[in-house]
C-alpha cells in the first residue's frame, strides 16, 4: 500500500507541471500587459516598457516558464503586480477560504446525505418526488447565478444579511458564501446518495436480512449505507477540492478575500505568477483527494487492498 502511495505522490508532480504549462500558455497568450493592467492609464510607453522589463515579462515564453519553476522550486515566486512574494500572499488567505469551504463541506454533504438516504428509502413517495424536482432544478442554475440571487434577496431586498464578507459580521457574515456553496453542491450528492442506496437496497441480503426480522433502522445504517458507501466517499471526497475550487466564485460575489478573489484579481491584473500558483493549489488539493478517495476505498475493501499490494 505505501508502494502504491509513492508511486501516485510521484505521478502528481508531472501534473503539476502539466497545469502550470497550460495555464502559463493560456495567461501569455491574453491580450494586455502586467503594466498596462497595473500603471496608471496615463503612464508614459516607456514607463510601461520599464515595468514589464523589470518583473521578467519581456523574457522568451521558454525562459518565463523556467523561472517560474525555479522560484517555486525556492517557494518564492515574485508577483508581477506587488513584487512580493506569491506564497506569502496567498499563505494570508488560505485559512479563510479553508474554514469557509469546511463549513460549506460539511454542510452540504450532513443535508445532501440525509436527503439522499431519506428519499431512496421512500422511493416514489411524495417528498421523493418533490425532492427530485428541487434538486433538478438547483442543479441547472449556475452557482454565479445562485449567489447573485441570494445577494439581491437578502441583502438588497430585505436588508437581513451582509452584502460583503466582513470579520466583524461573526455568523451573519459567512451565511451568505456558505448557502451559496451548500446550493450549489447538495442537489449533485443527495441524487448521488440516493442512487447508490436504492442499487444497495435491492440486493437478495437485504431483502434477507428483513426477512430474518432484521430492524429496519439497523437494515439501513448498517447493512446498506455501508455497502453504498464507496461512491459517496468518492464524492465526498472529491467534492471538497470542488468546494475549494468553487470559493472562486463565491469569494467575488461577496468580496469573501480569500484564495478565489486573489485569483481573479490577479487574472485582471495579468499577473501569471499568481494564477499559476493558485491554480496548482487547487490542482494539488483535488489530486491529493483522489489519493485519499482510493486509499480509503482501500481501507474499507480488503479486495481492494490485496490489488494494491501486488
Amino acid at each position: 500500500m505505501a508502494r502504491y502511495i509513492l508511486k501516485r505522490v510521484l505521478y502528481m508532480i508531472p501534473l503539476a507541471l502539466c497545469v502550470s504549462l497550460i495555464v502559463f500558455l493560456i495567461m501569455s497568450f491574453t491580450p494586455g500587459d502586467p503594466a498596462t493592467n497595473n500603471l496608471p492609464i496615463t503612464a508614459a510607453p516607456s514607463a510601461k516598457q520599464a515595468y514589464n522589463e523589470s518583473v521578467g515579462y519581456t523574457d522568451e515564453l521558454p525562459v518565463r516558464f523556467i523561472n517560474y519553476i525555479k522560484g517555486l522550486m525556492k517557494l518564492n515566486v515574485p508577483s508581477y503586480s506587488s513584487r512580493n512574494n506569491v506564497f506569502e500572499e496567498i499563505a494570508q488567505r488560505v485559512p479563510l477560504t479553508i474554514r469557509l469551504g469546511m463549513l460549506g463541506f460539511l454542510v452540504s454533504s450532513v443535508i445532501g446525505v440525509t436527503l439522499g438516504i431519506i428519499s431512496a428509502i421512500k422511493q416514489y413517495s411524495f417528498f421523493d418526488t418533490a425532492l427530485t424536482v428541487v434538486v433538478v432544478l438547483f442543479s441547472c442554475i449556475p452557482t454565479f447565478f445562485s449567489g447573485v440571487i441570494l445577494l439581491l434577496l437578502f441583502s438588497v431586498h430585505w436588508g437581513l444579511l451582509p452584502s460583503f464578507f466582513d470579520v466583524d459580521q461573526g455568523l451573519r457574515g459567512v451565511i451568505l458564501p456558505t448557502l451559496t456553496t451548500v446550493l450549489g453542491s447538495v442537489p449533485h450528492l443527495s441524487r448521488l446518495t440516493r442512487s447508490a442506496m436504492l442499487g444497495v437496497l435491492q440486493q437478495d441480503y437485504i431483502r434477507t436480512a428483513r426477512a430474518k426480522g432484521v430492524p429496519e433502522r439497523k437494515v439501513i445504517w448498517k447493512h446498506a449505507l455501508k455497502n453504498a458507501s464507496f461512491p459517496i466517499i468518492m464524492v465526498l471526497l472529491s467534492g471538497f477540492a470542488g468546494v475549494l475550487g468553487g470559493s472562486v466564485v463565491s469569494e467575488t460575489i461577496f468580496s469573501v478575500p480569500g484564495i478565489g478573489t486573489y485569483m481573479t484579481g490577479a487574472i485582471s491584473q495579468k499577473n501569471t505568477p499568481g494564477v499559476m500558483t493558485c491554480a496548482l493549489l487547487l490542482s494539488l488539493v483535488y489530486m491529493t483527494a483522489m489519493l485519499l478517495v482510493d486509499v480509503t476505498f482501500a481501507i474499507i475493501d480488503p479486495r481492494i487492498r490485496v490489488r494494491y499490494q501486488k
